[in-house]
């Protein structure tokens, strides 16, 4: 069994939250800030939305502060996932995978009761292997549980599924919890896009920008 993440690791969210500054620009008149998204890369996006509109040219912190809670409202829902991008050669590589006899496990920060439907939409919409056999989505119970205490739980209900012989992820916290949960699989750090302030990488942990895999 092979264990992946989503956002930042199969995902670039980049466009979704591109979109949905879009759409605050629009909603609040900043022809400014609408002009300067139009400029702006749709893919690898910084972490964190203050960034971004940094990269707009937009430091103001009442404007970020309203462009949060705006973001905030949309981003955790089913409907603004179908503007994310696969990851360069993730559809190719979790395919190869699966079709080789792997079992693949979606293990996600997102939540069910908000992001189940548009998780799925968004994998079979992008030709990922999803929900058959042979492949798991596993989401938060609820949007407050934090990913790592959510995840921390998940990893022995994912044991179960079968052997776990790799796993992916953006987040370094987390590459080092699937390895010391299984120190015989290899783990990778996708190399996009994560939280600040991570704690060092475990010894072992391999480092890949993307999943190409020519």
């Amino acid at each position: 069994m092979v264990v992946f993440d989503l956002d930042g690791t199969l995902f670039d969210n980049g466009p979704r939250t591109w979109q949905i500054l879009v759409d605050f620009a629009e909603a609040s008149g900043n022809t400014t800030l609408r002009g300067a998204l139009d400029a702006l890369p749709r893919t690898g996006l910084p972490y964190l939305l203050r960034d971004v509109l940094a990269r707009c040219g937009h430091t103001d912190e009442g404007l970020a502060a309203d462009a949060l809670a705006f973001w905030k409202q949309r981003f955790f829902t089913d409907e603004f996932q179908r503007f994310d991008e696969p990851v360069h050669g993730a559809v190719r590589f979790v395919r190869a995978l699966f079709d080789g006899g792997a079992t693949v496990a979606y293990l996600s920060g997102r939540d069910a009761p908000n992001m189940l439907v548009g998780c799925a939409a968004a994998l079979r919409r992008h030709r990922f292997p999803v929900g058959i056999p042979r492949t798991a989505i596993v989401l938060k119970h609820a949007y407050e549980d934090t990913d790592i205490d959510f995840k921390r739980q998940a990893v022995a209900f994912v044991a179960t599924l079968g052997n776990v012989t790799a796993t992916f992820d953006n987040e370094p916290a987390m590459c080092n919890l699937f390895a010391d949960q299984w120190p015989a699989a290899t783990h990778y750090f996708v190399n996009t896009s994560h939280a600040p302030d991570p704690p060092p990488l475990h010894a072992g942990v391999v480092t890949v920008p993307d999943l190409r895999h020519e």
